[in-house]
């Protein structure tokens, strides 16, 4: 699903570089010496054998890149990329946990997956806790990534989220971005926005996902399950953030819009004035409505009335190495090169549209671009500061089972207008069942 979006994100900041010389620094990267290499301190091991990297998209093309940068280091290890798909990857990844056999050296896995495959093979994963300077990465990454109090995955690309805003339509409708601090004033804009203009002002697929929920509930500093696993969905937290999705669909400030593609078309159609969503829907609209340039802009998300941040994550992916690697020492090595090396990491970033978590990235001059689609707006260290500001997270084997029943639980509350509270309750009670916490 990442990946997906990523992929046009990857094209337009192209784009957006070309003036700084997008087109040739890649190139350069790829074939000059890199800077010092961050991901080793003293004397290096010296390294050899063999390989495989299981990936996808522009994911696998970016290990692609960062395998050629660490060969100049690294000459004698030989490394193999192959990109899969994301479904393709985690099958193969399943058999081959059941089974212990054909499995990779190195694999790409989505931030909501670390956790389901770590916990049902608690064994199958190299313990990374030594090799992460846990300082330099975003904390939600940090978290994303443990599993039972160990590190099994390294941080990769992170999705920061935000407000996209149609700046023609506030004005129309006479509402400006810094007025609204709180949900509160986000929804009384939509209704300013509905009746002046007959736009919606949000897209809320209310029986299809949970992702604005989702968000909401990371601001407040909490998720679906706390750091020892134990389910949270009837705190006053989540009902806090679920009660805002209610009140958005009772004003009638919101537009289904179906999945993806009804989402893409609903903002070419210009149904929707906002879109609070991550760093790489930048992309999507560069790309599918280039006719827009100029008439968006990003702006924090609102804080739930005086409380939590304006900061949430949505989507991102981290890589792991399974226990069953045959070359564990260079395959730790390749990783935390590819991960923590500046050169590798900006232009994975630069030409592949992967957001890094590795925090010292942000002090890089591609972060400080202004970006005329979004009317010279600096969005890419708009979402630096966005994303270290992102509360922790946690996820479970569970999550993908439990995420389905949130979305049964927010479609009562908004279809059907059931009780915020009464239908959280009856969420925990049927999860802690069924999980046992």
């Amino acid at each position: 699903m990442m990946f997906k979006k990523v992929t046009i994100l990857a094209v337009v900041l192209c784009m957006v570089f070309a003036m700084a010389g997008c087109g040739s620094k890649p190139a350069e990267n790829s074939t000059e010496t890199p800077k010092e290499d961050t991901s080793a301190q003293g004397e290096k091991p010296k390294l050899s054998g063999e390989l495989t990297v299981w990936s996808w998209d522009v994911a696998a093309k970016a290990l692609q890149e960062a395998a050629v940068n660490f060969n100049k280091i690294y000459p004698d290890v030989k490394i193999t990329v192959e990109d899969l798909g994301t479904d393709q990857v985690y099958d193969k990844m399943t058999t081959g946990l059941v089974a212990n056999v054909g499995l990779p050296d190195v694999v790409t896995i989505e931030g909501e997956r670390v956790a389901s495959f770590a916990g049902k093979f608690p064994e199958g994963f190299v313990d990374l806790t030594d090799a992460i300077k846990t300082d330099d990465f975003l904390p939600v990454k940090i978290s994303e990534c443990k599993s039972n109090g160990k590190l099994v995955a390294f941080p990769w690309d992170a999705g920061p989220a935000a407000v996209y805003y149609r700046t023609d339509l506030f004005e129309k409708a006479g509402i400006k971005a810094e007025d609204i601090k709180t949900w509160d004033d986000f929804i009384a804009a939509g209704k300013v926005m509905n009746e002046k203009v007959g736009v919606k002002m949000v897209p809320l697929a209310a029986s299809r996902n949970a992702n604005l929920f989702g968000m909401i509930l990371n601001q407040l500093g909490s998720y679906f399950f706390d750091a020892e696993g134990n389910t949270t969905l009837n705190t006053d937290a989540a009902i806090k953030a679920m009660s805002i999705i209610q009140k958005m669909y009772d004003e009638g400030i919101t537009y289904d819009n179906t999945d993806w593609d009804g989402l893409v078309s609903a903002t070419q159609s210009g149904k929707i004035a906002t879109v609070p969503s991550a760093v790489w829907w930048a992309g999507t609209l560069m790309d599918e409505v280039p006719d827009l340039s100029g008439k968006w802009a990003v702006m924090r998300l609102p804080k739930v009335g005086n409380e939590g941040v304006q900061a949430a994550v949505y989507g991102g992916s981290n890589v792991m190495i399974p226990a069953a690697t045959q070359n564990r020492e260079a395959a730790v090595e390749f990783v935390k090169f590819a991960m923590t090396d500046m050169n590798t990491q900006i232009t994975a970033f630069t030409k592949y549209g992967l957001f890094p978590s590795y925090i010292p990235t942000y002090d890089d001059p591609a972060f400080d671009q202004e970006v005329e689609y979004f009317g010279g707006q600096k969005i890419w260290k708009f979402f630096a500061e966005v994303a270290k500001e992102i509360p922790e997270l946690y996820y479970t084997e569970d999550f993908p089972e439990v995420y389905s029943r949130v979305i049964d639980a927010q479609a009562k509350v908004t279809l059907k207008h059931a009780e915020v509270k009464a239908t959280l309750d009856a969420l925990q009670k049927d999860i802690t069942n069924m999980l046992g916490k």
